[in-house]
Order: C-alpha cells, then sequence, then structure tokens
C-alpha cells in the first residue's frame, strides 16, 4: 500500500506550485488551489494512463506502439490494481488540500 503513496506527493507538489504561479498572477486562492488539484491529478492519470499503454504493447502489441488502439491507455476498467490505487490516492489527496486549505477564502 505505500507504493501507493508515492503519487501523492507529486500531485500535491504540483498542486502548490500551481497555486503558487495563480496567486502570483492575482488568482483568487480558493481557485487557484482547485485549478492546481486538477493540474495535480491530471499529471497522475496522465501517467498512468502511459503506463497501461506501454504494458499492453508489451503484452499484445510486440513491442510496437503502432499495433495499438489509440484510446487503449483510457481503458480504465483494463488498468491494474496498483495503478487504481495510486490515482485514486492522489486525486483524494489534492481534493482534500483544495478542500481545507481553501475553505473559508
Amino acid at each position: 500500500m505505500t507504493d501507493a503513496l508515492v503519487h501523492v506527493p507529486i500531485a500535491v507538489g504540483v498542486q502548490l506550485a500551481s497555486w503558487g504561479i495563480g496567486r502570483a498572477m492575482g488568482v483568487p486562492t480558493r481557485a487557484g488551489l482547485w485549478l492546481g488539484a486538477f493540474a495535480g491529478g491530471a499529471v497522475c492519470v496522465m501517467r498512468e494512463i502511459t503506463q497501461h499503454e506501454y504494458r499492453w504493447i508489451e503484452a499484445f502489441g510486440d513491442g510496437r506502439r503502432a499495433n495499438m488502439a489509440g484510446y487503449e491507455g483510457l481503458k480504465v476498467w483494463d488498468w491494474n490494481r496498483h495503478s487504481i490505487e495510486e490515482t485514486v490516492l492522489a486525486v483524494a489527496a489534492v481534493a482534500a488540500v483544495a478542500l481545507v486549505a481553501g475553505r473559508g477564502r
């Protein structure tokens, strides 16, 4: 389960960096936190899409990306358990940061 926590600091780091950029540009705190949450979650989702594509290419595509359908990585229902856990935990973490830090702002 601790391996599933690897994406959490990455997602929160992207979130806080995005929030900082937003603050420098005059974006309200709550909006910056949620924009950062989207960015942090998107980084993790994109990484897992890419990982699924690579696993598919190795297993079924004879090592060639050209043999894979362009939407294969988007088949979330085919992701392994580890990928789903990492992504869900990272998205939950950035949402929690946005909810807690953005409260009352």
